[in-house]
C-alpha cells in the first residue's frame, strides 16, 4: 500500500519547470522568498546511509465489475493478450457521444473495465508487458480509463486462476522508465500536485508474482533518523544517468535506484536541484 505519511495539504504547483536534460519536481516546504534565502539546506550525504534496501508494498488495485457488453454493443477494437485466452475489447453502443467502454475478457468470464476517454483507434492505446512470464500475461493501457477516469494503468491477467488485477496508479499519472537499465520498467510518477513532493514508483517483483509501489520519503526510508519535518524526493535526468534528490528544509542527498535499493550517489555538482526550481518559482 502506498504511503503518504507527511504528504500536506495537495494543491496544484503550476507548470513542471525542466531544462534540456533534466526532469525536475518543483517544491514548496516553505512560503515566500524571504525564507526561501533565510533557509538553505545543505547536502549532507553523512546523514544517510550508502544503501537502503527500499520497503515496497502491494500496488492497488481497481476493483471491477462483473458484466458483458449490453446487447446491440458494436466492437470496436480488441487486443489479445500474450500467451493466453485474456483480451482486452473496446465497445460502443451506438451513441457517439457516449464513447468507448472497456471490457477484460478471460477464459471463462467478462469484467467491466469502464469508460475509455480519449479512445483513438488509430492510435497506441495499449501494449503488451513482454518482461511477464508463466501463469501471468499483462498489458499497459495508454489511455485514460474507468470510473475514476484514470491517467493510464496496468492490466494484469492470471491464467490459472481466470482473473484480473487492474493498477491504476491509483488516479496518478505514471510513465515507464527503466531506472537501473535491467531492460525491465518501472512505472514512475512526479507527483508535482503534492506538497511536499514525492517520487512514486511502481515495479514489478518475481519473487512475490505481483506489481508493487512505493513513495520514497525520508521518514520511511531512514526511520532511524529521528525528525518529524516533512520530506521530499523528486527525480533528474542529468547527462542520461537518472538521479533522485531526497531532503527534507534543511538537508539533502542524491541516489540512484538499483532493483529496489538506493544507492547513494556524490555527483560533482551537488547544488539543491530541488531549492534551486523552487526559488525560480517565486521570481
Amino acid at each position: 500500500m502506498i504511503q503518504r505519511t507527511g504528504i500536506m495539504l495537495l494543491i496544484m504547483l503550476g507548470t513542471l519547470a525542466c531544462s534540456n536534460d533534466q526532469v525536475i519536481h518543483q517544491h514548496s516546504m516553505t512560503t515566500g522568498s524571504s525564507e526561501l534565502s533565510d533557509r538553505r539546506p545543505v547536502y549532507r550525504p553523512d546523514l544517510f546511509p550508502e544503501t537502503k534496501v527500499i520497503p515496497f508494498d502491494e500496488s492497488l488495485g481497481q476493483p471491477l465489475e462483473s458484466g458483458a457488453p449490453p446487447a446491440g454493443a458494436k466492437l470496436v477494437k480488441s487486443f489479445a493478450l500474450p500467451r493466453s485466452e485474456a483480451e482486452v475489447l473496446a465497445y460502443t453502443n451506438g451513441d457517439v457521444n457516449a464513447g468507448l467502454t472497456g471490457y477484460l475478457k478471460g477464459r471463462n468470464s467478462v469484467w467491466k473495465l469502464g469508460s475509455l476517454s480519449g479512445f483513438d483507434e488509430n492510435q497506441a492505446w495499449i501494449h503488451s508487458l513482454d518482461f511477464l512470464t508463466g501463469e501471468v500475461s499483462g498489458a499497459a493501457i495508454e489511455i485514460p480509463f474507468g470510473p475514476i477516469g484514470a491517467k493510464n494503468g496496468l492490466l494484469i491477467y492470471r491464467h490459472n486462476t481466470d482473473s484480473w488485477n487492474v493498477i491504476d496508479f491509483q488516479g496518478h499519472s505514471a510513465i515507464p522508465m527503466d531506472l537501473d537499465s535491467d531492460g525491465v520498467p518501472e512505472w514512475i510518477g512526479n507527483q508535482t500536485d503534492w506538497v511536499p513532493p514525492a517520487l512514486e514508483i511502481h515495479r514489478w517483483s518475481t519473487e512475490h508474482d505481483r506489481f508493487e509501489s512505493t513513495v520514497l520519503q525520508w521518514n520511511s526510508l531512514f526511520p532511524e533518523t529521528d525528525n518529524d519535518e516533512p520530506s521530499y524526493s523528486s527525480l533528474f535526468i542529468e547527462n542520461g544517468k537518472h538521479l533522485i534528490q531526497i531532503g527534507r528544509d534543511d538537508a539533502y542527498a542524491f541516489f540512484t535506484f538499483d532493483r529496489g535499493v538506493l544507492k547513494q550517489f556524490r555527483p560533482a555538482d551537488t547544488r539543491d536541484r530541488v531549492l534551486e526550481m523552487q526559488m525560480a518559482r517565486h521570481h
